[in-house]
């Protein structure tokens, strides 16, 4: 069951947006900005598209920003979630929290 605190979430995924496909790069920036049109990123503007994404999620982003975010950057990630109780971001578990309450 990993757990990572908040910081190293946010890190993690400005890192695979600095990487990532044009294709994910629309995805990436449709979930962050949905009342914006996504840019164009063909040709060499996806570099710039994702620089700017990877500043803004580092410039901080709420625990429920990340978790929506994760589940498009990590989809094979699941149940993913944010534990209230100890700060930290819980993903990979057998089950989610809150279906064993």
């Amino acid at each position: 069951m990993p757990a990572i605190q908040k910081s190293e979430a946010v890190e993690r995924l400005a890192r695979a947006i600095e990487s990532a496909s044009s294709d994910i790069l629309a995805d990436i920036y449709t979930e962050l900005f949905p009342e914006r049109e996504a840019p164009d990123v063909s040709g060499g503007k996806g570099k710039a598209v994702a620089e700017g994404l990877a500043r803004h999620v580092r410039e901080g982003l709420e625990p429920q920003e990340i978790i929506d975010l994760w589940n498009v950057v990590f989809p094979a990630d699941r149940h993913v979630h944010y534990d209230d109780e100890n700060g930290v971001i819980r993903f990979n578990e057998g089950e989610p929290w809150y279906a064993t309450a």
